[in-house]
């Protein structure tokens, strides 16, 4: 029997594949397929097309028993890759593209099986559920339906020791499922060290506004203009005991003569020395401890896992978070600089804490 409706929103196909015709509509949406967070690994495929048997069922008729039940099956079924290798995309993690987006795809040929008791009830059914998927494509390419195509209905068959009547309708779909991955990273890039080929044996680093605290090393983060600091951002992953050490942030400039002038609280530093007329360009604020730091900025996003610092075994779970500063706090030249400073040359705790400031 010839397709009676299929629909497809047209993506990034994948070269090759032959897919149904389409049909528009009045609003594209980007389909949300992840069904349960997947944070370092692709699913295993049997869960995958359990996910679409499960979306599927959602639209066959109620059970009238003693009919047996109607029933949803997968008849057939190819992997279709997605993009380059799988991959999508990357997706930060507060200020930190560390979560490669990966997705994958599904051509399969879907059997949905109904019962009744008479010819035209089982006939019926069958409308009635061509109708119900074809009403839901908007639902359907939400839970990752990228094409439905109705390809053969069967005629109805009659059961002689059920003394019921059966009809089947298979139907092709592609189903794409989306899922994040580190791809095995043990950490994130902060600083590159360059051995210069001379004959004088000089190195230098190359950093960006992004600084790695550990127990190990805890180097001094200096980002100067010209531009805007509007947020902060911390990866940190500290298992047990926090760091104790003191962190300061200041508001400074070459040649500024004395102390930084001190502020008790984030208010008052941002009043003194950020938006476009501060009166002070020589300041600073004292956190007490790590926590005491962290502790002023908000949770943005899931947590990733990255390597096994601490070496127990278990993949380590970093947390992001964001501290916004408003108004932000404007480096007008190259002489001025901001700088963020752990007090002591490593963590005195097993712990890592990625910053970075984002500027504007």
């Amino acid at each position: 029997m010839s397709s009676i409706f299929s629909f497809f929103r047209r993506r990034a196909e994948t070269p090759g594949e032959e897919l149904s015709a389409e049909l528009t509509s009045p609003e594209e949406r980007t389909p949300t397929m992840i069904r349960t967070p997947m944070p370092n690994s692709a699913p295993d495929l049997d869960q995958v097309i359990s996910d679409i048997l499960s979306e599927l069922s959602k639209y066959l008729p109620p059970p009238e028993p003693p009919l047996p039940d109607p029933s949803v099956s997968v008849v057939r079924v190819t992997e279709r890759t997605v993009g380059l290798g799988n991959r999508r995309g990357n997706e930060t993690r507060g200020s930190f593209p560390v979560v490669v987006l990966k997705g994958g795809r599904l051509d399969a040929v879907i059997r949905f099986q109904l019962w009744a008791n008479e010819l035209g009830a089982v006939d019926n059914a069958m409308d009635e559920l061509h109708g119900h998927l074809l009403a839901a494509r908007d639902e359907l390419w939400a839970a990752g339906f990228l094409s439905v195509a109705a390809e053969e209905t069967s005629l109805a068959e009659h059961i002689s020791n059920l003394n019921a009547w059966r009809k089947t309708s298979d139907y092709r779909v592609l189903y794409e499922f989306r899922y994040q991955d580190t791809e095995g990273a043990e950490s994130l890039i902060a600083r590159i060290p360059i051995a210069i080929d001379s004959e004088y044996g000089e190195s230098t680093i190359v950093t960006d506004e992004m600084i790695r605290w550990d127990n190990e090393a805890a180097p001094v983060l200096v980002v100067r203009g010209r531009f805007s600091v509007w947020r902060l951002s911390a990866l940190a992953f500290v298992t047990g005991t926090a760091p104790s050490g003191a962190i300061t942030l200041m508001r400074t400039f070459d040649g500024a003569v004395g102390p930084p002038a001190n502020y008790p609280t984030l208010t008052d530093f941002l009043a003194a020395v950020a938006g476009p007329d501060a009166p002070e360009r020589h300041g600073q604020l004292t956190f007490s401890s790590l926590s005491d730091f962290l502790a002023a900025f908000s949770t943005a996003d899931d947590p990733v896992t990255l390597g096994d610092w601490d070496k127990d075994g278990m993949p380590d779970s970093y947390e992001p978070s964001v501290l916004g500063l408003e108004p932000a706090i404007q480096l007008q030249g190259k002489a001025d600089r901001l700088e963020l400073t752990y007090q002591g040359d490593a963590f005195d705790q097993v712990a890592v804490v990625y910053l970075q400031v984002t500027q504007r």
